[in-house]
């Protein structure tokens, strides 16, 4: 699980796809990762900022949002907490789906069946959405939307070779 601080300080790390190469079962995407603004630029204080930046390869204008120290480290610690409730909820759904696994149903118990699901979707829901919860706890930084702004000023939803690292 990688942690990154949130400080009152924020650097938008850009990607620019730099080349695609498709082999019999794997694509590698290598990336031209660069570091806006140099040293960091401080947050806003009240509400979410937008910001302009130029990507120093193919010379494309984007926006990105910024959320304030306060909101991202929000979202931060809620996203934690969240993983940690569906992975510590699996020491209460997996002994009870073993336990009700191995129970004779009887012929027409829907209710049986149906307590059996439940637990079943709980416990996958533990597995893959707790960790992954808090693996994207850990990269959450409060740098996001990233957006290609079109000659005409307007901004696109959808980007083509450009990420936040």
């Amino acid at each position: 699980m990688v942690r990154i601080p949130i400080t009152d300080r924020y650097v938008i790390s850009l990607g620019c796809r730099v080349s695609v190469e498709h082999g019999p079962s794997v694509t590698k995407v290598n990336w031209s990762v660069t570091h806006l603004p140099e040293g960091g630029s401080a947050r806003p204080a009240r509400g979410d900022r937008e910001i302009g930046v130029i990507c120093p390869r193919c010379r494309r204008s984007f926006s990105v949002r910024v959320e304030t120290l306060t909101k991202a480290r929000i979202k931060q610690r809620v996203q934690r907490a969240l993983g940690w409730l569906l992975v510590l909820s699996l020491l209460a759904t997996i002994p009870l789906l073993v336990q009700l696994g191995g129970r004779t149903v009887e012929e027409g118990d829907d209710q049986a069946v149906d307590n059996i699901g439940t637990l079943f979707l709980l416990a996958a829901a533990g597995v893959i959405v707790g960790p992954s919860l808090l693996f994207s706890a850990g990269m959450h930084d409060g740098v996001r939307k990233l957006r290609l702004i079109r000659p005409d000023g307007r901004k696109t939803m959808r980007v083509r070779g450009h990420r936040l690292f």
